[in-house]
């Protein structure tokens, strides 16, 4: 399983509530749904927020799967599923970095919570940004994400740099939106 995987595909629309239900009755396809929408997640918070290596993180990874589907059942439904996930990541880091009778010096202690909440938001934005599809994506990305100039992205695209620049300003509209849409949702749940 690849750490890059995006944390939520764009063209899937099914609920994690959806998919955990699915999960539960046995249906594989809804598992590997719900480990391919988190697998980025996981892993970041892994690398991130423990600064575990890869192939720490890969260890992590697979124990915190385990626990997933050894577990599901535990989860309530009454928080965001992404939020006992999380939990369930962090006791796996814990628990390996115990394993490995290893002990973060205080400068690596794990991340704050406000350093995951940062690496929470960072990864909606990316997946945001993909679901915009093309042009949107690939303008956004080379200049926000590559730091590129819009001269360099105009460049790099083969595009006039005033169209970069219209571009910027409506995909940045709709990013907005997409990204306002499911905070209000969650509040208005609330």
């Amino acid at each position: 399983m690849s750490p890059r995987r995006a944390a939520r595909p764009a063209a899937d629309e099914t609920s994690d509530a959806d998919l955990v239900a699915a999960c539960l009755r046995g249906e594989e396809r809804a598992w590997d749904a719900l480990i391919d929408r988190y697998a980025a997640y996981m892993y970041a918070v892994a690398i991130r927020g423990f600064r575990l290596s890869q192939d720490a993180a890969e260890d992590v990874f697979s124990d915190a799967c385990v626990r997933l589907y050894d577990g599901l059942r535990g989860y309530s439904g009454a928080g965001e599923f992404r939020s006992w996930l999380r939990a369930v990541v962090v006791s796996a880091a814990r628990e390996y970095l115990r394993r490995e009778a290893r002990r973060p010096p205080p400068e690596v202690e794990p991340a704050e919570p406000d350093r995951i909440d940062e690496l929470e938001t960072a990864l909606e934005v990316r997946s945001a940004v993909s679901a915009l599809g093309e042009p949107c994506a690939t303008t956004v990305s080379l200049h926000f994400f590559a730091d590129l100039t819009q001269a360099e992205v105009a460049s790099r695209l083969g595009v006039p740099s005033g169209t970069v620049a219209a571009r910027i300003s409506r995909c940045l509209r709709r990013l907005r939106d997409n990204l306002q849409e499911p905070a209000a949702r969650r509040t208005s749940r609330g």
